[in-house]
């Protein structure tokens, strides 16, 4: 500490020169007090316009960014000539990602990890620093456009099945994630990454898949890359994919045979179809004959939208009040056996579409029993509600909207509950009570449309 003292003092009496030599034999010694030496030595040569080594202001820069003081960070890189940027590349924007983390710029951290994808790519170099794969998983790990460079890159490789898994992603994010029309312009997207790489191996069929699937059938070749995808896909997400674009397609017949095969494969899972593809799930439920009603009892179905995976219909039916074999088969099976909660409630939707809503409703009370969070409860509540409409057990499923209720805290899922009251309220003939709802309803979302067109028809009555 004496001897920074008495650089200090050297500078404020002039003696750069002096103070410069005396520096460069302390930090030949690898002295301890390095950071305030170089900081100090860095002054001197600035203070005799003498160049300053890159090396030294890189060294002195990664100390500062450790103290955190990137502003300084930022105001040293400014010294290094365009040269050494390109030379340093690598260290340089080592100190712009974190300067940029910790001042809160998220928008320069994206730009600043697309230009080295992008660089890496044009360079033909495929190797990205570890720091900002770090970065990556931790703030931008699912961000389509870095991941379509990350699969560009892993082209370069040659690493396939790299490759395949990215794909995967991006063609399930872009199908699950996207309105109708971005979901054409991303698949078109990664369908021109796989274009352009070479030895492609399986990738050709994931190509074909995006192009098909943006751009339809444009010439004969494609139907036989259609058969190939058929032949290909085992997973039973993708086989829903080819299942929606065969339907797409107007291929009816062809998706209607297919169906079996999707139903077939032992990962099926009619709520996947039930999120992500309402339209294809006639192709594995049949809707039940309905009784013949009155045109003043004919109640339209419900929009009950939850937030979370489950978004089953409520369809009112009369079903057998007596237990069949089948339900006190899996009443037992429900008893002894132990599941999941969300195992519970694919088992109770599966039991909803055999018309089985008893068991449905059995394995929808355990899911509740057993739930550990909110939204997990309120998926089973709203399945039990489901059973106990079909099963026109009003009262009940009326306790079960006030309890859910209790654990809803989202828009959406207190409207669903709340139009749940209001059907009961209707169906039960307690006109005034669905009214008080319809309009609560209203006063959170003005654009609830079976809402109002329920109150308006109350109110004609």
């Amino acid at each position: 500490m004496e001897s920074i003292i008495q650089f200090r003092q050297m500078m404020a009496d002039g003696k750069f020169f002096e103070v410069q030599k005396l520096i460069e034999v302390q930090l030949a010694l690898k002295t301890e007090a390095r950071y305030e030496l170089l900081k100090i030595y860095f002054d001197t040569l600035k203070a005799q316009q003498k160049n300053i080594p890159v090396d030294i202001t890189l060294e002195l820069s990664e100390l500062e960014s450790e103290n955190n003081q990137h502003e300084i960070v930022l105001d040293l890189l400014k010294e290094i000539s365009s040269d050494h940027q390109q030379k340093y590349y690598f260290r340089i924007l080592k100190l712009k990602m974190k300067a940029a983390v910790f001042q809160g710029q998220m928008d320069l951290l994206y730009k600043l990890i697309s230009d080295i994808y992008l660089r890496q790519f044009e360079k033909q170099v495929p190797a990205i620093p570890q720091i900002v794969s770090e970065y990556v998983a931790k703030y931008f790990q699912h961000d389509f456009n870095l991941k379509l460079k990350e699969l560009a890159l892993s082209l370069v490789l040659n690493d396939i099945h790299a490759a395949e898994k990215l794909t995967k992603e991006l063609i399930l994010s872009s199908v699950e994630k996207s309105s109708p029309k971005g979901i054409k312009a991303k698949l078109q997207s990664v369908g021109d990454i796989l274009k352009a790489g070479q030895n492609k191996s399986f990738l050709e069929i994931y190509q074909n898949y995006c192009l098909i699937a943006a751009n339809g059938v444009n010439e004969k070749l494609e139907y036989k890359k259609i058969v190939e995808m058929i032949i290909f896909f085992d997973d039973f997400k993708f086989q829903a994919l080819i299942l929606n674009l065969l339907h797409q397609l107007s291929f009816t017949e062809e998706a209607k045979d297919y169906a079996s095969a999707v139903r077939s494969n032992k990962e099926y899972n009619f709520v996947h179809f039930d999120k992500y593809f309402p339209h294809l799930k006639s192709y594995f439920v049949q809707p039940a004959a309905r009784k013949n009603l009155k045109a003043e009892e004919q109640i339209p179905t419900p929009d009950l939208k939850l937030t979370t995976k489950i978004k089953s219909e409520i369809i009112p039916s009369h079903f057998d009040m007596e237990d069949s074999e089948d339900d006190q088969r899996f009443m037992h099976l429900l008893k002894y056996q132990t599941y999941t909660t969300d195992q519970l409630c694919d088992l109770a939707v599966s039991f909803l579409q055999s018309e089985m809503p008893k068991v449905a409703l059995r394995a929808s009370e355990i899911a509740m029993t057993q739930s550990v969070d909110d939204s997990s409860f309120l998926k089973a509540c709203y399945l039990k509600l489901t059973c106990q409409l079909q099963l026109q057990d009003l009262r009940a499923a009326l306790d079960t909207c006030l309890i859910a209720m209790t654990k809803a805290t989202s828009r959406d899922d207190i409207l669903s509950f709340l139009y749940g009251q209001a059907e009961i309220y209707i169906r039960l003939n307690q006109k005034k009570q669905a009214k008080n709802i319809l309009s609560k309803i209203l006063t959170i979302d003005s654009k609830y449309r079976l809402a109002k067109e329920r109150l308006d028809k109350l109110n004609e009555i």
